[in-house]
């Protein structure tokens, strides 16, 4: 009989002729009649299994072939065994069949059949879904057609925790005021803006004398906390969202993010490595705190930095504005952090809670919204108020904000001069959880806390509430050429769909239809390479991730930080870099296009929040 390596060189190389001839040679009549038939049987094999192609690994991406540009599109991070696994194919002569192919070994595990899709927007060229959702084996593939192949990725159970990780960690390498030397990414610097110290101009609801205009600086101590995004001004609104939203998932994971290293330098064994870098930004924040309860607005220069390290940028720094949105955001997420915080420092605990309810006194005090800000307070930093780019009628109120702290403040201490603010502002539309409007993760915490084990009257209004909005989502990625959720293509539309995401899931908590989940997986596949461009969003995510972030530290050192979360398409495009206009199709990466490849310390925690809530579903079903 043939030896087990000669069966093994007929299965893998496909010799089998050759070899075949060989024996042929060497036999009686009878054994030529055996082996005949049983070489028969080895062809239909062979053929069936459409042979192999070599190994894939290390060799680079083939996008076109014969003239013809040919991209097939993945979630370049992976799919998981039980969920729904769909990949695009872009190109004008993409009709006919793909393979799904082992990675590492080249075997064509099964041909696939290709879907044409009608296209919503007329400049996307032709695409094809392929579904290969019922593969469940675990490992690393490619989809091919003919010589050109997608970007590798990944069947498994656990798929998302290393890119959680890189998100996460970007916090770290964002910290300002110290300096940074981590062997991980490879990023250091030195200390930076030791000067986030002098009051700005007078501001409402400060004291000074009555000869006072300032020529002897008022110190406040500001420093600390996490330059925002690719500049290195501090936030009061981004930063309050941001921890936000880690601390909802914290609050929602099972043992995932508690047992997370970081690798931080400050780690605590008494401490996850999560809450011990949320207590980063929550100790900058508590310094934005004026003694009357009021919060300032934000940290920056009169002038925007120039490219190059941190601590390269030496102005003289300011605290400008004060606002009651801002003030409420601030007691939102210190009654959440006072929540969770209990579990491991006591102390700390109670000051979170401390200052939320100081913050909610100088609110009740002060029931109107208003911002001090003049127009020179936003020369060198964002304004985060109402203005020519962000119109929506969100800011112009604090009636969301406010919910939100009236929800977090009731669920830390039960009492009911939060219910009554609560019951008093139900009805408010529920709009994506983000610095403009951050009211739907307090209706959220409310219903998931208190609704499964309590009658409120809200509870109800709650659910169809979300199971409306959770539908719209539905609806519009079933619309969508890339089954986007999310179909306002804005600045910072990437961490929009991640938003949407999380009402979907919402939505599938709530009614227990698959749809849902399939669409919150879709957005994920979306912002992590199924998308037109072929790119993960996420830098040093996915064999194709974007490359020019557009950041002062990365650009100005020549670096690459992985982890950062960038804006996405944007038609208004305003760096006047990607192309405007087309929808989908308005991005480029390219670092000096801000308005669509920045990055954003709320954009990641936004995907951070959504891959967390799909790694928890997946784990538990």
């Amino acid at each position: 009989m043939p030896s087990k390596r000669l069966f093994q060189r007929i299965f893998i190389t496909g010799q089998w002729a050759r070899i075949t001839k060989l024996w042929w040679s060497q036999m009686t009549s009878i054994k030529r009649s055996y082996y005949a038939f049983a070489a028969l049987v080895i062809t239909v094999i062979v053929t069936g299994c459409q042979s192999t192609y070599e190994s894939l690994e290390d060799k680079p991406l083939q996008l076109s072939e014969q003239g013809n540009v040919i991209q097939i599109n993945v979630n370049q991070v992976g799919y998981f065994v039980t969920g729904s696994k769909i990949a695009y194919i872009s190109g004008a002569q993409a009709e006919g069949e793909v393979k799904l192919v082992d990675y590492q070994t080249g075997r064509v595990v099964e041909q696939l059949t290709m879907a044409q899709h009608a296209n919503q927007n007329p400049d996307l060229p032709n695409i094809w879904k392929v579904d290969f959702s019922h593969i469940k084996a675990t490992g690393k593939y490619v989809l091919m057609k003919g010589k050109v192949r997608s970007p590798v990725f990944e069947i498994g159970s656990a798929i998302y925790q290393s890119t959680i990780t890189k998100l996460l960690r970007s916090y770290y390498l964002q910290r300002c005021g110290e300096p940074i030397k981590d062997p991980v990414a490879k990023v250091s610097h030195k200390i930076c803006h030791t000067k986030d110290s002098q009051l700005f101009r007078k501001l409402k609801g400060i004291e000074f004398p009555a000869s006072s205009n300032l020529s002897t600086p008022i110190e406040i101590d500001t420093t600390g906390g996490w330059h925002d995004a690719g500049d290195f001004g501090k936030y009061v609104t981004t930063t309050a969202v941001s921890i936000g939203r880690v601390l909802s998932a914290f609050l929602s994971t099972d043992d995932f993010l508690r047992q997370l290293d970081l690798t931080l330098p400050d780690h605590q064994d008494s401490m996850p490595d999560v809450l011990t870098e949320m207590k980063h930004g929550l100790s900058w924040l508590l310094k934005m705190q004026h003694h009357t309860g009021m919060v300032f607005r934000k940290v920056g220069a009169k002038k925007w930095p120039s490219l190059g390290a941190p601590e390269k940028d030496r102005q003289q720094r300011y605290v400008y504005g004060v606002a009651t949105d801002d003030t409420a955001k601030f007691a939102s997420v210190m009654a959440l952090a006072a929540r969770i915080y209990q579990e491991y420092d006591v102390q700390l605990a109670e000051q979170y809670q401390q200052a939320a309810e100081l913050a909610w006194q100088y609110l009740a005090e002060h029931p109107s919204f208003f911002i001090d800000w003049q127009k020179r307070d936003d020369t060198g930093s964002g304004p985060y108020i109402a203005n020519a780019t962000d119109k929506e009628n969100s800011l112009t109120h604090d009636r969301d904000d406010r919910f939100w702290a009236a929800a977090e403040l009731y669920l830390a201490t039960k009492e009911n001069q939060y219910l009554t603010y609560i019951n008093q502002h139900i009805d408010l539309p529920l709009n994506l959880f983000e610095w403009k409007d951050p009211a739907a993760l307090g209706k959220w915490h409310l219903y998931e806390q208190l609704c499964n084990r309590h009658s409120y009257g809200f509870c109800s209004y709650l659910k169809q509430q979300f199971i409306a909005r959770a539908t719209t989502a539905l609806e519009r990625a079933k619309a969508s050429d890339y089954a986007v959720a999310n179909n306002r293509f804005i600045w910072g539309s990437n961490k929009m769909a991640a938003e949407e995401g999380m009402f979907l899931l919402i939505g599938y908590y709530l009614t227990h239809n698959q749809e849902y989940v399939d669409a919150a997986i879709y957005q994920a596949d979306y912002l992590l390479g199924a998308n037109p461009f072929g790119l993960s969003y996420v830098s040093g995510v996915g064999e194709q991730p974007v490359q020019n972030v557009s950041h002062i530290f990365t650009r100005g050192e020549n670096i690459y930080i992985p982890g950062l979360f960038v804006g996405g398409p944007n038609v208004f495009a305003q760096a006047n870099v990607a192309p405007k206009n087309k929808g989908i199709l308005s991005y480029v990466d390219n670092a000096k296009s801000y308005a669509v490849n920045e990055y954003a310390i709320d954009y990641n925690a936004s995907l951070i929040g959504l891959l967390i809530e799909l790694d928890k579903l997946n784990i538990r079903e």
